[in-house]
């Protein structure tokens, strides 16, 4: 598509703005203490947290709501979803709106009521988090060795499911030694057709969270080699260890983001234009990790909720630290990542600029023996 034609199609899609992609929160609470999560709360919060929760009748009211916005799509997940007392009466009536449905959960607490819920309405894609491959990596990252054994066991009863199932994790400093492991523990338990996806990033917590990520998340080198080591080989699987080196791989000089299209989406993304979230307490935000702008579809109606965000979701015209910045093509931090890494959305995310210049010093030295 020509830089015209691009403009022109985000012109039209912020014209339109449709709902078609949906995150349901439906919960912020977690049975897992995981040392990087963006969200969890202090176990002490429980109980409010349980107060601000939305109902089911609400929940499902809403998902009404949102279908008849053209939600096609949508992300039922948390926190922990199965957390909830209610769980399966929610999903159902969800559910039965006509969605695409994805399912996020830590396979922990997969109960014989779940899985025949499940089994009756099955989602499209279950996405089912792993965190190591021991108990002993289990302790480490979420306090909980014993999540170790009640993960595969539930994630056994949902590979029974027709749903597509995808395997990910969170990389940090205490499972770092059970990436291949998980790997082989997936392959050996659940067959060679799966792999495991990781977060390319791991950033600082958001809108209360309590997990102190600085202290956890690998140095920027570390991820930097994880992430193109993974990538290398995921390419030499797919053309032929003979017909790829990773010593030639180049980075294109074309400029990744266009100041035209940027001026026509609120964030430099699809949030707020084609996708949203809405949180356990009931606010529509663009993604989960940005709540600065708000509205609130719970007491206006959903309808009138988007077309507020439209209003409010004004990133004001000032030059930020990313602004003609010369990794950009190496980068891909946002908005919404500057605000969670310096709490200022013009902040310098310097975590992920380390990463970036990194970034470039592999792809510059391209040819050559390097550190990376």
């Amino acid at each position: 598509m020509s830089s015209r034609e691009d403009n022109e199609a985000c012109s039209s899609m912020m014209n339109s703005r449709i709902p078609s992609c949906g995150i349901f929160e439906i919960t912020i609470r977690c049975n897992l203490h995981c040392k990087m999560c963006l969200f969890r709360q202090p176990d002490s919060e429980n109980a409010r947290l349980i107060q601000e929760e939305k109902s089911s009748k609400e929940w499902i009211d809403m998902a009404r709501q949102v279908a008849e916005a053209g939600t096609l799509t949508l992300l039922i997940t948390g926190g922990e979803p199965m957390l909830r007392s209610d769980f399966c009466e929610l999903y159902e009536g969800i559910y039965k709106q006509g969605f695409m449905i994805q399912l996020y959960t830590n396979a922990t607490l997969v109960t014989p009521e779940v899985m025949n819920t499940l089994k009756m309405y099955p989602p499209h894609t279950i996405g089912v988090t792993l965190y190591g491959a021991s108990e002993k990596t289990y302790q480490r990252v979420c306090g909980n060795g014993q999540a170790f054994k009640k993960a595969l066991e539930g994630i056994h009863q949902l590979a029974t499911l027709p749903s597509n199932l995808e395997f990910r994790t969170t990389i940090i400093k205490d499972n770092l030694q059970d990436v291949e492991s998980m790997e082989q523990l997936i392959r050996t338990e659940f067959g060679e057709q799966y792999s495991l996806v990781h977060s390319q990033c791991v950033y600082r917590g958001v809108r209360g969270a309590e997990a102190e990520v600085g202290k956890v998340r690998l140095d920027a080198n570390e991820n930097i080699k994880l992430l193109l080591k993974r990538e290398f080989e995921a390419i030499a699987k797919s053309v032929g260890k003979e017909q790829f080196d990773p010593y030639k791989v180049g980075c294109t000089n074309e400029t990744v983001r266009s100041n035209q299209i940027e001026k026509r989406r609120f964030f430099d993304c699809a949030a707020g234009i084609s996708s949203y979230t809405i949180t356990y307490k009931g606010e529509l935000i663009g993604c989960q990790m940005f709540d600065y702008f708000s509205a609130n579809p719970f007491e206006t109606g959903f309808s009138d909720a988007w077309r507020q965000f439209g209003d409010f979701a004004n990133i004001p015209q000032e030059e930020s630290c990313c602004s003609n910045c010369e990794y950009s093509n190496y980068c891909d931090t946002c908005v919404a990542v500057r605000y969670a890494e310096t709490n200022n959305i013009y902040g310098k995310p310097e975590y992920v600029c380390e990463q970036a210049k990194l970034l470039k010093q592999r792809f510059d030295s391209s040819g050559k023996e390097n550190s990376l």
